[in-house]
């Protein structure tokens, strides 16, 4: 996973300010994710990149293509275009989603394991979260990978915990080649 870029966590820091002021979190978290799937298109990114289109133009096109957002959202589009900047917009929605999150309570995990997790083993990966965040939720992402071959990867915001069987492999692996036998 890439590091966020620091301007992506100012604009959702702005963002959550007017969400706040609002009380539209949701409607936020949609528009924002409307606005990244927009630019993280590959047509759509090289025409918003483009110099042949004037920035009047390309306003236009996201007014049309994006009707349902809230004007502000529209605005930080515009304003992303305008500053170069429409590539930080799915980074924008996830610092904005995570900072939502942090304010309700809830922490965002992803849990990959080799096989799907049994009622008992999610309940027991929600509680370990619960216990290593401080929240008081857990919107757990549940993703099956064999390569993990047995254990777990927990995601975190930017952590990793890495309890997987490949991961002990891979440390006895290079134990053994640094020891010379």
């Amino acid at each position: 996973m890439q590091a966020r870029d620091p301007a992506a966590k100012r604009y959702a820091d702005a963002v959550f300010g007017i969400a706040a002021d609002s009380g539209e979190f949701d409607a936020w978290a949609s528009d924002l994710d409307d606005v990244a799937a927009l630019f993280a298109d590959a047509g759509a990114a090289a025409y918003f990149i483009s110099s042949r289109f004037t920035q009047a133009d390309k306003e236009a096109v996201i007014d049309r293509v994006l009707p349902d957002a809230q004007a502000p959202a529209r605005s930080l589009a515009k304003l992303l275009v305008r500053k170069r900047r429409a590539a930080l917009a799915p980074q924008i929605a996830a610092a904005f989603r995570d900072r939502t999150n942090a304010a309700r309570g809830v922490a965002a995990a992803t849990v990959t394991t080799a096989v799907p997790l049994a009622d008992d083993a999610r309940a027991a990966v929600v509680d370990a979260v619960r216990g290593y965040t401080g929240a008081e939720s857990v919107d757990l992402d549940e993703q099956v990978d064999a390569s993990v071959i047995g254990g777990a990867v927990v995601r975190i915001g930017d952590r990793i915990i890495d309890g997987s069987v490949r991961a002990r492999l891979a440390s006895l692996r290079r134990s053994l080649a640094g020891s010379g036998t």
